[in-house]
């Protein structure tokens, strides 16, 4: 039988795994070899993901790409001649908004016979950003923040995101003159449909600026954002697309991580499962409960969290959980509990996460601080820190929502 620190060593052996089966470059370069695409073509990568599927895309095509667009947050290797422009994250700015009309200018330009692939994944929607007529990138921005430091879930933050853009919700996609069009998409939320990824540039959501009303109304924060966001919001159309063959593919998502995770556990000898059920609410509360539950089999669950910013420490939501399940499993039976961002960042820190035992709350508390407090000033990551239970990898390239494993000895 596996002993704590045996499981810890295999959680992060089984993260790692799920990071390989998500890589973006094998992903992208695979969904594009099976695929003919009349030429010339365009392709427009957005996201943390951009630089690896754009240069999955430039081996799979059996000709050069006509153009490359890149939009990140980070430099990384690319094909040659492809053009890199660095947007913002977590909230747009001016160099978004420089982004955003790079792709929409490269989307106007690409050929009629040819063929568009717009390659999406997770952070798109600030890395590339052309605010509305009548709307600032300051508008959007404050909306972002404001509506992220209330808790509120990506899915609902991107509704609004989407109708106060002029590339999301499927106008990037109406501005392309290509007769041809396919999006593959790295899915950084957990169970979503493809056009809730970056805000979906290529495919409308559905919703109605009404409905981004409602969610503001929801939370509380049509008094809150900059009136002009209200304003163009009751005032706004939904997005129209015209005819055009669109082909459109989920490459790599937090199931295909999971199902990873399991089976290198597997290999290892450790029962283990993916849990069915998506992973979301409020990251305290959901690892509390998650901790409360193990056993003998690893469960292995993938999705996103939300916190609700109160204190003015360090740290993220996967640290905060983690941190959470270190006191929920203090003092107990052997027991390990990890909580991990596949992009390697979680919140501004430089860590991905953590992975916590039985015995972690212990050591934080002989080193002089309470991590009952530490939970409560949003200040996880020295508490952590302290105890030796980090998990820093540095930036993944990818997103695919995060991942959690737990583990209780049974008897």
């Amino acid at each position: 039988m596996a002993d704590h620190e045996q499981i810890r060593a295999a959680f992060l052996g089984a993260y790692r795994a799920a990071l390989e089966a998500v890589e973006p470059e094998a992903v992208t370069r695979s969904a594009l070899e099976t695929l003919r695409l009349p030429g010339p073509v365009t392709v427009i990568a957005i996201g943390k993901a951009a630089p690896a599927m754009a240069r999955g895309a430039a081996m799979a095509l059996p000709e050069p790409a006509a153009d490359i667009l890149v939009i990140s947050d980070h430099t990384e290797l690319l094909p040659v001649g492809a053009r890199l422009i660095l947007g913002s994250h977590p909230a747009p700015d001016a160099e978004s908004v420089t982004a955003g009309r790079a792709a929409l200018y490269a989307a106007r330009s690409s050929d009629p016979d040819g063929s568009i692939v717009v390659l999406v994944s997770g952070g798109g929607s600030a890395l590339a950003e052309v605010p509305a007529a009548g709307l600032t990138i300051e508008d959007v921005a404050a909306t972002a923040r404001l509506a992220m430091a209330a808790g509120m879930p990506i899915e609902a933050l991107n509704t609004v995101r989407r109708h106060l853009s002029e590339i999301k919700d499927g106008r990037l996609l109406a501005a392309a003159r290509s007769g041809h069009a396919v999006t593959l998409t790295i899915s950084d939320v957990a169970g979503a449909p493809p056009s809730a990824i970056a805000s979906g540039p290529t495919m409308p959501e559905g919703s109605s600026p009404a409905d981004a009303l409602g969610v503001l109304r929801d939370h509380d924060l049509l008094d809150a954002v900059p009136e002009a966001v209200v304003a163009h919001l009751e005032a706004a159309q939904p997005a129209a697309i015209g005819d055009i063959d669109h082909h459109s593919e989920v490459v790599a998502d937090g199931h295909l991580a999971a199902s990873a995770a399991v089976r290198r556990l597997g290999e290892l000898d450790i029962p283990a499962r993916a849990v069915t059920e998506d992973l979301r609410g409020f990251a305290i509360a959901s690892a509390t409960s998650m901790c409360e539950s193990l056993s003998g089999t690893v469960a292995v669950v993938t999705g996103e969290t939300t916190m609700t910013v109160a204190g003015g420490g360090r740290g993220g939501r996967n640290q905060s959980a983690a941190l959470a399940g270190a006191i929920a499993l203090d003092g107990g039976v052997p027991a390990v509990f990890a909580a991990l961002a596949t992009d390697g960042i979680d919140g501004p820190t430089d860590a991905a996460g953590a992975i916590v035992t039985h015995r972690t709350a212990e050591i934080i508390r002989s080193g002089g601080l309470d991590p009952r407090r530490s939970l409560g000033d949003d200040d996880a990551y020295p508490a952590l820190a302290a105890a030796d239970a980090l998990v820093i990898t540095g930036p993944s390239g990818t997103n695919v929502s995060d991942l959690w494993m737990g583990w209780r000895q049974d008897g």
